[in-house]
């Protein structure tokens, strides 16, 4: 069981890894790489944004490294300083998936909407998450321990829900730049390639959701036979 464990819990983490190197792998490589349009990520989300009749949206700039988000509460979309600041292929890409994801909020996307409403009581109990799993599992108190598997089972739903939000979002946004004029063929491959290096870490963050609720059933099983 001990083994079982620590494969539910390690695998996903280093394969978590490797998502995020990757990621900032190809962010590096198309950040050096200058956009036809010669638009930075701001002017870009500008841009976009107005073409959707979003104008009331913000594009604001974040301190951070691949900070970039979309706020619908604030009616912000916010971008760190390389992705707002600089006219690069990466930048691009990354503005364009935000824009998808404001044009996702303001049209009433079902998977948006879901994923919103999965994430919003997770966000209400994040700050009693830590007591859940140190009263529950440290301590071995019964009721904590079925409260942090449905926190857990709660987070798997919401990576679940995550993933066609995120999917759709990166298909709109090249279809969106390409009906805007705002990527040369050329540079279509590459804006494809950094935001599938995106979304594999949404993947990846699935399988580690996935393997935590695991451990944590097998964690209570064995408890609860103990306790027999």
């Amino acid at each position: 069981m001990i083994a079982l464990l620590w494969l539910l819990l390690i695998v996903p983490l280093f394969a978590g890894l490797l998502a995020q190197d990757r990621v900032r792998a190809r962010f590096a490589r198309y950040r050096a790489m200058p956009n036809g349009a010669r638009l930075t990520g701001a002017e870009a989300a500008r841009a976009l944004l107005d073409a959707l009749g979003l104008r009331r949206v913000r594009v604001e700039v974040v301190p951070g490294a691949l900070t970039d988000h979309y706020d619908g509460a604030a009616g912000a979309l916010r971008l760190s300083r390389e992705v707002a600041l600089e006219p690069s292929v990466a930048a691009l890409a990354i503005a364009a998936h935000e824009v998808s994801h404001a044009h996702q909020d303001a049209s009433g996307s079902r998977a948006y909407r879901l994923r919103m409403t999965v994430g919003e009581p997770l966000g209400r109990l994040a700050p009693w998450s830590g007591l859940f799993f140190i009263g529950g599992f440290w301590l071995g108190i019964p009721v904590l321990m079925t409260l942090s598997l449905l926190y857990v089972g709660g987070l798997v739903a919401f990576a679940l829900a995550t993933l066609p939000v995120e999917i759709g979002a990166s298909r709109f946004a090249l279809r969106m730049l390409a009906d805007a004029g705002l990527t040369a063929p050329a540079e279509a491959g590459a804006v494809r390639r950094v935001l599938r290096a995106a979304a594999l870490t949404y993947v990846v963050g699935l399988l580690r959701q996935v393997g935590l609720f695991l451990a944590l059933v097998l964690i209570l099983e064995a408890t609860r036979r103990g306790l027999g």
